[in-house]
């Protein structure tokens, strides 16, 4: 085999495995897939316990803010601040569970080119 052979196997292997990992991309696309994937790693319990607590944040939030928009002025200051703490901790929560959820999706990604390449090495011998 020469070394012109050699280079146009390599592309060739090259252009297949892109093309499996475009079909992966596409097969895993969708915004309620990537969130639900979060829920498959090691921390299921704490994802559930950060998606309950950010529904009770939501529900705080909106009660500060009727309360915020319905109380005397003297008032608007104290739900005011609680609105906004409230608001703050549901970002917190939020960022968490992406950061937890594209943790998850990476580490996934990593094991599956793991194994690929463990499957193209044995092939090569």
């Amino acid at each position: 085999m020469t070394l012109h052979d050699d280079d146009k196997a390599i592309k060739q292997e090259l252009a297949r495995q892109a093309a499996e990992l475009d079909k992966l991309m596409r097969e895993e696309q969708g915004l309620d897939k990537l969130l639900a994937s979060g829920f498959k790693g090691a921390l299921r319990s704490v994802m559930v316990i950060a998606y309950t607590l950010a529904l009770l944040l939501t529900i705080a939030i909106l009660y500060c803010g009727y309360q915020f928009f319905t109380v005397i002025p003297e008032r608007q200051l104290y739900w005011g601040v609680l609105l906004l703490l409230a608001f703050q901790a549901q970002v917190g929560t939020k960022l968490w569970i992406w950061l937890e959820t594209n943790r998850s999706s990476t580490l996934r990604e990593v094991k599956r080119l793991a194994l690929k390449m463990q499957q193209l090495t044995e092939k090569t011998r």
